[in-house]
């Protein structure tokens, strides 16, 4: 097994140009720091040795090139061919190589020309190095799941830090990493053990190598024009296969589908689909793209389809052991996909509660199609059976007669609706008066004269549902046993049985 080995390659700042990589400006770190995905030319030569690789910095790179001694030759070798690669592309570097990734950054950072550092030598190495070279190190990333980076390195935290050092008389590496492990964590805490280990040249975390952005996406250039939904499908079942295989092997899910058809009139005609759920099924795919293709038809036959996914991590899904399996998002997303073509897309969703008094208000929301586990795993508890009465409300309030007595109490209930029963009122409760949103009359009607005579003026029961209200409500006990709540709409003098009373 071969030994570890890095490097890293630096790029000091021109003649004349000030070093405020550790400053608290934020303006000034930004030109000094423009982050890991600026253009550096830093990652080129790192790639031309090895693709493991992580740009720190724009002038920062470190390099895994342990196995590297059988093409070059020694770590001296290695670091010669890596400044001749940088001086032919114009770049004055400072390279330094060592057997920890930490020990070869600071080296580098602190010593020009190129710096080999032997295997089990990284603590001498340092230990020489002012103190102050921590400001210069590269803030570390986002926590991961190791311990080592539950506490990050932070140019900010190294200077409060340096502060404290220097109060007890410590002015190098060296000094820092001979204090007392025990007293240092006792007055620092745990970023001062972590501080230490940098001075002795420990990686406090694994090298996280970067990945190249990988472009999903798939062209075909057809031989004939295709208008028609069942051509589409052979075309857009031959793209998704080999992007879906790719998406398994880099365990990613489609977020967004994107089909870009080219029409022989030159126009493009695109869709974008976002998934509710991460998706690689060709199958689902394919139907979601062709109902909306059905949906939203183009201008003109089509001679080239392009594909674009955009990709997110793949889903994780852990069944309990005894619920039942819900449908897959597969299934569930083709299902919305096929009611919203047939329907409408306002018209398929979710009820969700809305902050109003308004009887029977509620709004739509998107389906989702993913079950949280807590609502699966855990049952409601058990409760006692109660004789509390529950109100089966009608969506659409159900047009009645209503008889009244001298004292405009309701003596009889009609309707002509197959399933209420009418008859004779036993008992009554009421009237309770409801009302809201009258304020809105008045600019209601005001749009209504704007627009004119030729305008098309709102249905009672659109105007009932997003206008004002007011009713009058009743509980009644009919004689054959059924008990209704009805009101009576005072705007338009109407009665409706609003629901049946279990």
């Amino acid at each position: 097994m071969s030994e570890r080995l890095f490097a890293c390659i630096y790029q000091p700042p021109l003649p004349g140009q000030p070093v405020v990589a550790g400053s608290k400006d934020p303006a000034l770190r930004t030109k000094a720091d423009p982050g890991p995905r600026t253009q550096s030319p830093l990652v080129a030569i790192a790639a031309e040795f090895s693709p493991r690789y992580e740009q720190h910095r724009a002038d920062l790179v470190s390099i895994d090139v342990c196995g590297l001694s059988r093409l070059f030759g020694s770590p001296m070798a290695i670091g010669a061919e890596m400044r001749r690669e940088a001086a032919s592309r114009g770049v004055r570097v400072h390279v330094a190589i060592a057997p920890s990734r930490m020990a070869a950054l600071v080296v580098a950072l602190a010593r020009p020309g190129l710096t080999v550092i032997p295997p089990a030598g990284a603590a001498e190495a340092l230990a020489s190095i002012p103190i102050g070279v921590l400001e210069r190190l590269p803030d570390d990333p986002q926590p991961g799941s190791g311990r080592a980076t539950e506490v990050r390195l932070r140019a900010d935290a190294a200077q409060d830090a340096i502060a404290t050092w220097k109060r007890w008389g410590v002015k190098t590496l060296g000094e820092l990493a001979a204090l007392p492990a025990a007293d240092l964590s006792a007055r620092l805490g745990r970023g001062g053990r972590i501080w230490q280990a940098v001075a002795r040249g420990e990686d406090t975390r694994p090298l996280v190598p970067m990945q190249p952005e990988e472009r999903f996406e798939g062209r075909l250039e057809l031989e004939w024009p295709i208008d028609a939904a069942e051509p589409l499908s052979f075309v857009l079942t031959r793209l998704l296969e080999p992007l879906s295989t790719r998406l398994e092997r880099r365990d990613r899910g489609a977020a967004v589908l994107h089909v870009v058809l080219g029409l022989v009139t030159r126009d493009v005609h695109a869709c974008r689909l976002e998934l509710p759920t991460p998706l690689r099924d060709v199958r689902a795919l394919r139907t979601l793209a062709l109902l909306d293709f059905e949906s939203h038809p183009p201008a003109a036959p089509i001679d080239t389809v392009t594909i674009i996914i955009e990709p997110t991590p793949g889903r994780i899904l852990q069944h309990a052991l005894f619920a039942r399996p819900h449908p897959t998002p597969e299934q569930l997303s083709t299902l919305l996909a096929r009611l919203g073509a047939l329907m409408g897309q306002d018209r398929v969703g979710a009820p969700a509660l809305v902050d109003s008094y308004r009887p029977g208000a509620f709004a739509m929301t998107p389906f989702a199609v993913e079950h949280t586990p807590a609502s699966i795993a855990s049952p409601p508890p058990a409760t006692r059976q109660s004789s509390t009465a529950v109100l089966r409300r009608c969506r659409q309030p159900v047009p009645a007669r209503i008889a009244m007595d001298d004292a405009h109490r309701p003596l009889r209930v009609t309707t002509d609706r197959r399933g209420f029963a009418g008859g004779a009122v036993l008992s009554c409760a009421g009237p309770w008066r409801t009302s809201g949103a009258w304020w809105e009359d008045d600019h209601r009607s005001q749009n209504l004269e704007v627009r004119g005579q030729n305008s098309k003026r709102v249905p009672d029961e659109k105007r009932r549902e997003d206008g004002p209200w007011s009713r009058d409500e009743w509980d009644v006990a009919l004689a054959d046993g059924a008990v209704y709540r009805i009101f009576r709409d005072r705007t338009t003098d109407g009665w409706f049985i609003d629901g049946v009373i279990d």
